[in-house]
């Protein structure tokens, strides 16, 4: 018995020393991939870095050292943004929220359906609605909005909705098809030989399988319904219905701007999607790895 515990003991201790020479020998020979990335990360942040330093500045403090963070730090610059902002915040929840959830419907059921059915004219359906990703967003403005205007929702909530989601159904077609048809074909096989219908083979197999993908394109849908600019400004006309990318630019006067307060009301626009990113980033990466485990 104590032969074999020895045995074991010294199995695990092997098993950790190989595995620090792999980690340590895989770094050497990664060595300039890893600088790369490292040099890479450095530039991406110091954009938003920027903004943190500046937000607790005044315009004197802005202008003579606009890299560095400088002393005293004006916290205060939060408390005067918000007032400014939050009604805007408050109106992009109100938008984003429905397009995302009827994008994640109505693609999952898209990409199921083209990716688990056969039927005649599937392939040159699923191209023709592909070929809309392809097309420029700006080509689909004037005959959106022609059409919003015939319906009546010009400054309203669903002509800012409906048109978001029909923009992002045929990537999200696509995405929830590719992963959907990586699942096992022996699963819902299985499932239909104990007796499941369709839909059930829908909802309590592809379904929970499909987390990872439903994650990542809620998310990207929310970047696009988040950070959108054109389409709000050419159908809203009440500023008080403004969501957060335009609330933004009201931070710029006529004639002065106090930039510690905008750069403050920047860091506020982006905490939703910082806070949504930081729950669901294991999710959203295995999204686009196309991976079924968490």
């Amino acid at each position: 018995m104590m032969l074999k515990s020895n045995t074991s003991v010294q199995s695990a201790a092997n098993i950790r020393s190989q595995t620090k020479v792999k980690r340590a020998t895989g770094w050497r020979n990664d060595w300039p991939l890893t600088i790369a990335l490292v040099i890479l990360a450095l530039i991406t942040y110091v954009p938003f870095v920027s903004v943190l330093i500046n937000s607790v500045k005044d315009n004197k403090q802005f202008f003579t050292q606009f890299w560095l963070p400088t002393v005293p730090f004006h916290f205060e610059n939060y408390g005067k943004a918000w007032p400014i902002i939050s009604q805007s915040i408050l109106n992009s929840v109100v938008y984003s929220t429905p397009t995302v959830l009827l994008v994640l419907i109505v693609s999952g059921l898209t990409g199921y359906a083209f990716a688990r059915y056969r039927f005649w004219g599937r392939n040159v359906i699923f191209f023709l609605m592909l070929l809309l990703t392809f097309l420029p967003g700006i080509l689909l403005v004037i005959p959106m909005f022609v059409e919003i205007k015939d319906f009546g929702w010009i400054n309203t909530t669903q002509g800012i909705v409906l048109p978001w989601t029909a923009v992002q159904i045929p990537f999200g077609m696509f995405l929830m098809r590719t992963f959907f048809e990586t699942l096992p074909r022996e699963y819902f096989e299985a499932a239909r030989l104990d007796g499941a219908t369709e839909l059930q083979l829908f909802y309590r197999i592809a379904l929970p399988l499909a987390t990872p993908a439903f994650s990542t394109l809620g998310i990207l849908t929310l970047l696009f319904t988040w950070n959108d600019l054109i389409w709000p400004i050419i159908t809203l006309l009440d500023a008080d219905r403004y969501p957060i990318s335009i609330g933004v630019l009201r931070f710029s006067g006529s004639f002065s701007t106090d930039f510690g307060v905008t750069f403050a009301g920047y860091t506020l626009a982006s905490v939703p999607l910082i806070l949504v990113f930081i729950f669901t980033a294991r999710r959203f990466m295995a999204g686009l790895q196309g991976g079924l485990s968490i």
